[in-house]
């Protein structure tokens, strides 16, 4: 008959095993739950996206792009709106952002534009010409609340544009000429304006503002295509005509400047070479009348001398009196100094 000996030491060391394996399975577990608890606590939305926070059901805050001025802008169309009523906080700024874990729920949406095509529709002008047009319009979701409530998925707020966008577009164009629609810009861009301001209107408290709105592409019937290439060519022969006039406007005004200062330059040199010419007569009559008085004799015979030079050639006769100032001085001059 053998005999059970009990080993104290081995049992001792498997109770201590179980109870430090019993302690890291509680710190594992407690672990476990911390995690979960942060990453229920916190979460993070990116710089081209925004959130709704929503606790049981109900939209407790919303979490929108710096730039977002929404509210501010459209105050008057969203009064009375849950977003507007106080009891939603509006957070502007993405990042890390908190919230109560297990009890709210998040849903981000994107906050870049979005481009809206429509298909090829028939518009009328105000002449009734018909015109096929597309039209494109840039919008973005600015008040995810409101989307979510109102529209809910990209699909409904691509038909609610649909919708509203082709009536708008087809009424400004119908006020419109067929001339303005085709080639003046400008008034085809202020009718384009009102009409987005009329969607806006309609748009703003679902959450989504148009940003522009334009005509994408126009496609002429066969009917129109004639008389419309006519009426461009003759705006294109219009304003040729008009930029030829201009252009010979400023030569003739550039001609008539260069004419009028070289006139002023040379009535100028004129005026300068007379004071210049006057000056010089002024100094030589001072020379002659120095000259003159320092020797008033010879000054004369001198001048008479020159006076012949210049009025007799070489085969000149001269015939002159005694007494004659020309042949006077010279007379003298000879009789006075040939006899010592």
């Amino acid at each position: 008959m053998s005999e059970n000996v009990y080993d104290f030491e081995k049992e001792a060391r498997k109770r201590y095993i179980r109870e430090r394996s019993r302690k890291w399975i509680l710190i594992g577990g407690i672990a476990l739950i911390a995690l979960i608890l942060l990453s229920e606590s916190f979460f993070i939305v990116g710089e081209a996206e925004q959130a709704v926070v929503s606790r049981f059901g109900v939209i407790r805050r919303i979490i929108l792009n710096t730039s977002n001025n929404f509210h501010q802008d459209y105050a008057e169309l969203l009064e009375g709106e849950i977003t507007t009523s106080g009891d939603v906080k509006l957070v502007k700024g993405g990042g890390l952002q908190l919230k109560m874990p297990f009890l709210d729920t998040v849903e981000k949406y994107p906050s870049r534009m979005y481009t809206y095509v429509s298909d090829s529709e028939v518009v009328n002008t105000a002449e009734k010409k018909q015109y096929y047009i597309k039209t494109y319009a840039q919008w973005s979701i600015e008040d995810p609340a409101l989307f979510s409530l109102k529209l809910g998925t990209m699909t409904t707020a691509e038909n609610q544009l649909d919708n509203l966008i082709h009536p708008v577009i087809v009424q400004a164009i119908n006020r419109l000429a067929a001339e303005d629609f085709v080639s003046n810009k400008d008034a085809l861009n202020a009718a384009l304006a009102q009409g987005l301001k009329t969607i806006n209107h309609d748009m703003a408290p679902r959450g989504i503002e148009i940003k522009d709105i334009q005509v994408h592409r126009t496609i002429l019937p066969t009917a129109n295509i004639e008389s419309t290439y006519s009426r461009m060519r003759a705006d294109r022969t219009k304003v040729a005509q008009q930029l030829r006039s201009e252009g010979e406007e400023s030569y003739l005004k550039a001609v008539a400047n260069a004419d009028l200062e070289a006139r002023r330059i040379e009535a100028e040199a004129v005026s300068d070479a007379g004071t210049i010419r006057g000056e010089g007569d002024a100094e030589a009559l001072e020379i002659y009348a120095n000259a003159y008085s320092a020797d008033a004799d010879f000054y004369a015979y001198w001048r008479s001398l020159q006076a012949l030079e210049k009025t007799m050639n070489q085969n000149s006769t001269l015939i002159l009196n005694s007494t004659h100032p020309l042949w006077k001085d010279l007379l003298n001059y000879a009789t006075t100094y040939s006899n010592p």
